[in-house]
């Protein structure tokens, strides 16, 4: 698959601080004593039973006339030991909750931006994806190495600055990174150990765990790149069901019929 040039990761950068900032500065800087709506036009919410379960189910809504309506839900799995307390746009902390570390096989808990869309397509042929898309060729890594400067980023292995010992290469030899989002955990001023390379993605099944991802079926991932759109401001919260119906009012989320 055709190279993408160095800079195009340099922009791709510059485009999620951007966003991060832009969310930092919509009003919820003071972290879980917020109260103000998320300023969101399309919300992606997760939810599972509890931290430790890996099994959830997605609820994608769009927001009308100042109301959430929900748009389909399907099944998904998250890490392989749950969920963990990420870093988010907005600061969290609940008390007897796990926090979100590198390694942990956890999935983060929270509320995210969502980042760059990807594939093992090339551009051309996932022109209809309205968010930024990167093909996943043959030399696109994420480094999950905490000791390098790339921690948490997609780069090209073969241009960037080789000062890492850990990475998982974009295009596998299996279609679980066929299509998939990044999501913008620990994306912003991104700290050592807090977690990386975490991506919405194509499941194995529907009873194993990922190592810190969200996945489902290829067709419920697909169904997600049609509907997402960059210009809508999408956001992913990720709670178990308690943490959830805690945070709903005060983040002006939606309320959900978990039976559906």
């Amino acid at each position: 698959m055709k190279k993408l040039p160095p800079r195009l990761f340099i922009l791709i950068t510059i485009v999620q601080l951007f966003v991060i900032t832009a969310w930092a500065q919509a009003g919820h800087q003071h972290g879980h004593e917020a109260t103000q709506d998320l300023p969101a036009r399309q919300l992606i919410v997760v939810i599972t039973n509890g931290w430790d379960n890996l099994q959830g189910r997605l609820y994608v809504f769009n927001k009308y006339h100042g109301k959430w309506v929900l748009q389909f839900s399907n099944a998904v799995v998250v890490g392989s030991k749950g969920l963990g307390i990420g870093d988010g746009i907005i600061p969290l902390t609940i008390s007897d909750a796990p926090v979100k570390k590198e390694g942990d096989k956890k999935s983060p808990a929270g509320i995210f931006t969502i980042g760059t869309a990807f594939g093992y397509a090339n551009k051309k042929d996932a022109a209809w994806i309205k968010n930024p898309y990167v093909p996943a060729f043959d030399t696109l890594i994420c480094v999950d190495d905490m000791r390098s400067t790339n921690y948490n980023r997609l780069i090209d292995k073969d241009s960037a600055k080789t000062d890492y010992n850990s990475f998982e290469y974009m295009h596998r030899k299996d279609d679980y990174y066929k299509w998939g989002l990044f999501i913008n955990h620990n994306s912003g001023k991104v700290v050592a150990g807090d977690g990386s390379c975490i991506f919405m993605h194509i499941w194995k099944n529907d009873h194993e765990g990922t190592d810190g991802c969200t996945a489902m079926k290829e067709a419920n991932i697909l169904r997600i790149l049609r509907w997402i759109n960059a210009k809508d401001k999408p956001v992913l919260v990720q709670f178990p069901k308690v943490e959830y119906e805690k945070l709903r009012v005060r983040y002006g989320l939606p309320k959900i019929n978990f039976r559906g």
